[in-house]
């Protein structure tokens, strides 16, 4: 009987969702843990997950429609000023607050996606980062959260506890709240690159001019990823909110929007698993490890290496490196079996 249900859900295990509901499953099994693991080690967790959703719209911004944006970090504060802001000062509730941010984001994103359409490369770059220092100092000079020469923002005590759909949300159980942003953000990027809209940002990253000819619509499509990277650093600056409640603008500068830059290209641009897996490397260990052994000062060294080597031999990102490895361990199994069995 057991046999008998066990083949009956293979087929499931086999899809990706499945993949994407053991993530939900393990981040709800964390909030059970949260008492037993390290405070590094559980916010090092915490930290790659909210910082995993901004990597994700990033990922479909740079690996599917080649648009080098550096606007991620204006985005994160977006969600989290929203956040304060509309749950503080306007005592709405916290769904009120996600619908504000994600309408904000929407905006901002539609301003820096119809600068992509004038230039690329090296120059989109430059000026969304322009355009993302702007956003930051309108935050910054907001007089309610301004902070000396820091910038200091979303500081201070929550007016009323936060609460969504009656459950009240804290630093522990807002980790249910974000594995259910994570797993729904997985699925949404992975049939978006998997479907006809993916096809089409990748026809106009590897040539603008070819794509119009097949009738592709450049602004259509370059603006669709610039919102949808944009909501997705937005709502990453909302989860991440819930957890530490007050922050800082320097916290989301250009540093920020690199760090973001290198997890994506570490784990691979084009794999949700390997954008998980490089933001962990960048956002992760700088807590379970670097900063638990006060090597903080050598993190950005290592990162730096990191991507050195990435660009130069897996262009693919960690992700194209496991690949090899299991089909390299495959490999020498069926040799194995082969000598074993007589077969070879």
């Amino acid at each position: 009987m057991k046999l008998y249900y066990l083949e009956k859900i293979k087929p499931f295990m086999k899809k990706p969702h499945f993949g994407f509901l053991i993530v939900g499953v393990l981040l709800v099994i964390l909030r059970l843990l949260v008492n037993v693991l390290p405070p590094d080690i559980y916010g090092a967790i915490v930290t790659t997950a909210y910082y995993y959703l901004a990597g994700l719209g990033f990922a479909l911004l740079l690996g599917y429609g080649g648009l080098a944006s550096l606007g991620t970090g204006a985005f994160v504060g977006i969600g989290a000023f929203t956040l304060h802001f509309v749950f503080r000062y306007l005592a709405m509730p916290l769904t009120l607050a996600i619908i504000a941010g994600i309408i904000l984001a929407i905006l901002v994103s539609i301003a820096f996606g119809f600068v992509s359409l004038r230039i690329s490369g090296m120059y989109l770059a430059i000026v969304t980062m322009g355009l993302s220092q702007i956003v930051i100092e309108v935050i910054r000079n907001i007089p309610q959260y301004a902070s000396g020469t820091t910038g200091g923002f979303l500081s201070g005590p929550m007016a009323r506890p936060l609460e969504f759909l009656g459950m009240r949300l804290n630093s522990n159980s807002a980790v249910l709240f974000t594995a259910v942003f994570v797993v729904i953000g997985m699925m949404i990027v992975h049939n978006l690159i998997h479907s006809s809209t993916g096809r089409a940002l990748l026809s106009i990253k590897n040539s603008d001019t070819a794509a119009q000819t097949m009738g592709i619509n450049l602004l259509k499509y370059r603006l669709f990823a610039f919102v949808i990277s944009g909501v997705y650093g937005t709502l990453a600056g909302i989860l991440s909110m819930l957890f530490v409640r007050n922050g800082n603008v320097s916290q989301i500068g250009i540093t920020f929007a690199l760090n973001i830059l290198a997890a994506v290209v570490i784990g691979g641009t084009k794999s949700v698993w390997g954008i998980m897996l490089g933001t962990f490397v960048i956002f992760g260990l700088d807590l379970a490890v670097f900063q638990r052994f006060n090597l903080g000062n050598y993190s950005l060294i290592i990162n730096g290496a990191l991507i050195i080597l990435v660009v130069m031999f897996y262009p693919g990102g960690l992700i194209q490196l496991f690949g090899d490895v299991k089909r390299f361990m495959i490999k020498q199994i069926s040799k194995v079996k082969a000598h074993i069995y007589g077969t070879e």
